[in-house]
């Protein structure tokens, strides 16, 4: 057996102070997520989180062989994880052994059970959501409606997570494989075989482009769109017959792909189908004269794909036929990850929140009407059995609201510590963390004695250009063409602006991260994992981007 380090209980910060409820949570080793959650997030968030999306989501790694149990926290409006092993350390080797070859398994057929088993189902679930009609239900049927859709909703990170793992261990074994077949290859050499595949991220944006080109020589739609908020210009186009047709092609637009938000948690957030905001900015930019079809950026990069494929197979045609295959069984896997990373973050996370908040929001309408909510949207600053106490017994809970609002507020205005509970030491060196690391990033450095920024290689290239710090995907409109986008994180309701900006630097992610797949979809430098790039930038400074070292310079 490996020696473990003894268990550490991680002192805590005076600003911070955590009642650990229930008690024993004080032994897990709860780490924060800021790529999913870069800001506080609202009680029902957390409730989703720790319930459904964690029980979800520790039945879907059971199910992909790997003995471990996801755990979810919301410590002072922070969201914290967990993931532990779920049995004792004597057998953890034996069961780590068993859990790769499992692993090795599900790389020749999880794609296969995406196309064909999983995505029907997830699809099928998604009608079902849409056909219940919520204003229409009762009280009655209208809780039912919830247990439901909470047990839907378990289902569907079930799903996530089963899937998660080949689909991130299939790149991860791919770059390691490559590495060391040739070596001396460059930090992201292996991934210039894997970019230019299309996945929903990209059939979104071209979608936005599509609509964009058709009206940019409108001077009706055009004009209000490029001189008025996003608000104002789709009111006006109410009076006009080809106002009124922009409408309905903007809403077909929606419809299918504005089931979305700014991330893939916060249940607050409003989908693209309420607020068409950010889908009227990105079409802004496109609108400009040199914009450029992503369609073109994408046959490109799949025309580098393909010769440096030609490439590594020429390179291998004088090795043992068993590399052979495995070279060609590993770049399959890795294909495949890159792809269903993208569109199970469209189907799953995206779609399922959307429903859940339309849910949530209709009982907080029923509670405005009865005087116990200021807003509906409130509604999601309480829990289920505070909605169903409120629905049924009267309780009010408008207190409760400003109580957690000002929490939030509270405790948005300082960083949270990275980690608290029990430090167990680093977790084994395996298939499976190798690819959590090359999905998460590196460890935050300390930026270099010359100020420069360290954080992760992500994709290739060096750009200098105007930083502009964007935390929230609504306040992307003062991203302007070559702009440096800086960012805590990304999402897939983000990658239009991949086609906007001249490069890419997040606190949070690697190259196996939303922001790091894009990022190579449209050949832009980015670097991951700074750890505080956006606390450390500011914007209209000039910052150079180095995707190959990982490196951010400050100019002016």
């Amino acid at each position: 057996m490996p020696d473990h380090p003894e268990p550490t209980v991680i002192p805590i910060p005076d600003e911070f102070p955590v009642t650990w409820d229930p008690p024993e949570l004080i032994n897990l080793p709860w780490k924060q997520d800021r790529q999913h959650a870069p800001e506080p997030i609202t009680p029902m968030c957390g409730w989703l989180g720790t319930f459904p999306w964690a029980t979800g989501a520790t039945q879907g790694l059971q199910a992909a062989g790997q003995p471990l149990t996801f755990n979810v926290g919301r410590f002072n409006t922070q969201y914290y994880i967990a993931i532990v092993p779920s049995m004792p350390p004597e057998e953890m080797e034996a069961a780590g052994a068993q859990a790769e070859e499992v692993v090795k398994e599900l790389l020749g057929t999880y794609e296969k059970r995406w196309d064909e088993e999983w995505l029907p189902k997830v699809k099928s679930e998604l009608q079902a959501w849409a056909e219940f009609d919520l204003p229409a239900a009762s009280d009655d049927q209208l809780l039912s409606h919830m247990d439901d859709s909470i047990t839907r909703y378990t289902l569907f990170w079930d799903i996530h997570f089963h899937l998660a793992i080949p689909m991130l261990v299939g790149p991860s074994m791919f770059v390691d494989f490559y590495n060391d077949l040739f070596e001396g290859a460059e930090e992201l050499e292996a991934y210039r075989l894997l970019q230019g595949i299309r996945n929903m991220s990209i059939v979104a944006g071209e979608a936005i482009w599509d609509l964009s080109q058709k009206y940019k020589d409108v001077p009706g739609i055009a004009n209000p769109l490029r001189s008025k908020s996003a608000s104002a210009a789709l009111s006006g186009f109410v009076g006009t017959d080809e106002g009124r047709e922009f409408l309905r092609e903007l809403r077909e637009l929606l419809d299918r792909y504005g089931h979305r938000s700014d991330g893939v948690l916060e249940v607050a957030h409003p989908s693209w189908t309420e607020d068409p905001s950010t889908v009227i900015n990105m079409m802004k930019d496109y609108m400009d004269e040199d914009a450029q079809d992503p369609r073109e950026t994408h046959a490109r990069l799949a025309s580098e794909r393909e010769a440096a494929v030609a490439g590594a197979r020429k390179k291998l045609e004088s090795y043992p036929e068993p590399v052979r295959d495995q070279f060609e069984f590993l770049l399959a896997a890795a294909l495949a990850g890159g792809r269903i990373q993208e569109d199970h973050n469209f189907w799953i996370d995206q779609q399922s929140l959307h429903f859940m908040r339309q849910m949530f929001l209709e009982f907080g309408r029923r509670l405005v009407d009865t005087g116990k909510l200021d807003a509906a949207a409130d509604v999601m600053y309480l829990v289920p059995d505070q909605i169903r106490a409120s629905l049924k017994n009267g309780e009010d809970f408008r207190s409760v609201v400003a109580r957690e609002k000002e929490e939030m507020s509270k405790f948005g205005a300082f960083a949270p510590p990275p980690v608290i509970g029990t430090d167990y030491g680093p977790p084994p060196l395996n298939p499976v963390t190798a690819a959590l690391g090359r999905f998460f990033g590196n460890p935050p450095q300390p930026p270099a004695a010359d100020g420069t920024i360290i954080g992760t290689p992500v994709s290739s290239g060096v750009v200098t250009g105007t930083a502009k710090v964007v935390i929230r995907l609504t306040d992307a409109g003062k991203l302007n063409k070559g702009d440096i986008l800086v960012a805590a994180t990304t999402a897939p309701p983000w990658t239009p602006l991949f086609a906007i900006a001249g490069g890419i630097v997040t606190d949070t992610g690697g190259p196996l991260s939303h922001c790091g797949i894009v990022a190579r979809e449209y050949g832009i430098p980015c670097v991951g994992g700074t750890g505080g790039a956006t606390s450390m930038i500011k914007d209209g400074q000039t910052i150079e981007v180095n995707g190959d070292a990982g490196t951010v310079r400050i100019i002016s």
